[in-house]
């Protein structure tokens, strides 16, 4: 569950509006009310009852904000512990796929410098399997990427996935039509790292509905991709927030009839021993900053 999201249910309920807890954390009524039903669809109850005029808690929302009350003051205790150490420079290694780079890396690191102004980053971006295996080494703090890492003293969050569609040249005899999975599988197909998740979960979709592509070719850059899809080079599996500015452009089209490919998850991982709540902190403001991304980007797609 996003911490944000909390955030807007306590401030809903403490002002009893959605409309003021809008105004105060500088969001839209819109966002305020989506957020609430996202918490209502996890947990499967109703948080406030829609029936009555005023904002008024269910018993599950009165039972619930006592404890959200209780996160958000954690959160509020840890982050000003870590900010009273802000003059140290510390050093920070941190590994992401290239999705991140293409997509939030940019806004999280600007928001990272403005929490810790003297904090000094390493960055590497390499595919999942590679980076867990610089963290399994010791060589990076904290990796953002497709799966968590499974091991007692390595802890992983949640961020909000990407969407990933079918993309292909504007003049592509594809494009601007509707599609069907058959003439998906005559194309050639680009798409991410052998064995990454988004390679994986192309080849299930092919299998489950029993076709053999004619050809899977695997690049481990998104620009790459998306180069040789704008040169006519068949068809992709791109994250359309990564893409933006080629859809907008035009260069780039996303293919319309077609199963969309699963969601790509994105896990943060940071192993617990050292530094904890140091690199807790750092996690939780990626996972926050995702999700905020998720919901922005989602306006002007």
């Amino acid at each position: 569950m996003n911490i944000r999201f909390v955030e807007a249910f306590v401030w809903v309920a403490r002002l009893k509006s959605f409309r003021a807890a809008a105004q105060k954390l500088n969001v839209s009524q819109a966002t305020i009310s989506g957020r609430i039903s996202s918490i209502e669809v996890e947990f499967d109850c109703r948080l406030f009852d829609r029936a009555k005029h005023d904002v008024v808690l269910t018993n599950k929302g009165h039972l619930l904000l006592e404890k959200a009350e209780r996160l958000l003051d954690a959160e509020q205790d840890l982050l000003e512990s870590l900010k009273h150490h802000n003059s140290i420079v510390r050093n920070v290694r941190i590994g992401v796929i290239e999705s991140i780079v293409h997509t939030l890396l940019g806004e999280f690191l600007t928001q990272l410098k403005t929490l810790y102004p003297n904090i000094e980053f390493e960055l590497t971006a390499e595919p999942t399997m590679h980076l867990q295996a610089l963290f399994a080494k010791g060589a990076l703090d904290i990796i953002i990427q497709t799966a968590p890492v499974l091991d007692s003293t390595v802890a992983s969050s949640v961020l909000s996935p990407l969407e990933i569609c079918w993309v292909g040249h504007k003049d592509s005899h594809l494009a601007h039509r509707e599609v069907t999975f058959d003439e998906i599988a005559e194309s050639e197909i680009i798409t991410f790292t052998r064995d990454s998740q988004p390679h994986l979960a192309l080849c299930s979709m092919f299998e489950n509905k029993g076709l053999k592509p004619k050809q899977i070719h695997c690049v481990t850059s998104i620009s790459i991709i998306s180069h040789l899809v704008q040169e006519g080079l068949g068809v992709a599996t791109l994250p359309m927030a990564a893409i933006k500015n080629e859809l907008d452009n035009g260069d780039l089209v996303v293919l319309q009839g077609v199963e969309s490919p699963p969601l790509l998850s994105l896990h943060a991982s940071w192993e617990n021993l050292t530094d904890g709540k140091m690199k807790c902190a750092i996690v939780e403001l990626a996972r926050s900053v995702s999700y905020g991304y998720t919901e922005n980007i989602a306006q002007k797609l």
